[in-house]
């Protein structure tokens, strides 16, 4: 048996395997620090294995060294931009959940982030595993993985480059991220403005109360109240946020193919 024709698929395997590697390092579940590196690097190349025979091969594929260390960094660094655009969404909800543990008065509470390895508080970690469960349930670890593949039909190898559609995508990301922080911390923001008012009228009107010492109690409990009222609102909130940054990504594609 002719061993060439296998041959002929290394170069492609291996620009394959660098756009997939960059995928795994930031994207959601798969992206994640408490999966071991070996983890990732093997997943990567089993999925390249099983996606090079299916993948559109180049007309002329690199020759030299160094035209194939630029397609691979090519491919890489577009992997890289495309997983840390889905990430965003889990950024954002995170940031909320920062936003309201320290209007509750739970910023000092630091727990263990399990995506990124890094300490954070619990209302945060509570929003994370929220949009993680919401990922798992809306099936979008295998939109994704269809989504990777797809981004090979859509733009082939060699054709992928960090260009301003790509940097405007990247940016447009990140201001729906925010806006979907703001979306989420609003409702909390709104009550925690209420309870300084209400606590300010009440110091004026009877200077006998300790408001400091009251505010932090009422604080967390208005907080938690407001918290789980808007639990399905925090839901379909975030799931749209998946669905935006999914289409996004989707036309981002498009666009750079066309």
């Amino acid at each position: 048996m002719s061993l060439e024709p296998v041959l002929e698929l290394v170069p492609a395997f291996v620009l394959v395997f660098f756009r997939l590697a960059g995928m795994m390092i930031t994207a959601p579940l798969f992206g994640s620090a408490r999966v071991p590196r070996r983890v990732k690097m093997y997943f990567a190349l089993g999925l390249a294995v099983g996606m090079v025979p299916s993948v559109q091969v180049p007309v002329a594929l690199p020759e030299s060294t160094w035209a194939l260390a630029g397609g691979m960094a090519g491919e890489l660094l577009f992997g890289l931009a495309i997983g840390t655009a889905l990430n965003l969404v889990f950024v954002g909800a995170q940031w909320a959940g920062e936003i309201i543990g320290q209007q509750m008065g739970l910023g000092l509470g630091q727990i263990l982030d399990p995506q990124h390895g890094t300490s954070g508080s619990v209302v945060a970690d509570m929003y994370f595993l929220l949009t993680f469960l919401l990922f798992l349930a809306l099936q979008g670890h295998h939109a994704f993985l269809r989504g990777v593949r797809d981004s090979f039909d859509t733009l082939p190898l060699l054709s992928a480059a960090l260009d301003r559609g790509l940097f405007d995508l990247l940016v447009s990301l990140l201001q729906s991220s925010t806006g979907l922080a703001m979306q989420l911390a609003a409702p909390t923001l709104i009550a925690m403005l209420v309870t300084d008012v209400v606590l300010g009228f009440l110091g004026k009107t009877m200077p006998q109360i300790n408001v400091m010492s009251a505010g932090l109690s009422l604080r967390s409990l208005v907080g938690m109240f407001v918290l789980l009222a808007g639990m399905a609102f925090t839901s379909d909130v975030i799931a749209a946020g998946f669905v935006d940054s999914i289409r996004q990504i989707g036309e981002a594609w498009q666009g750079v193919a066309g």
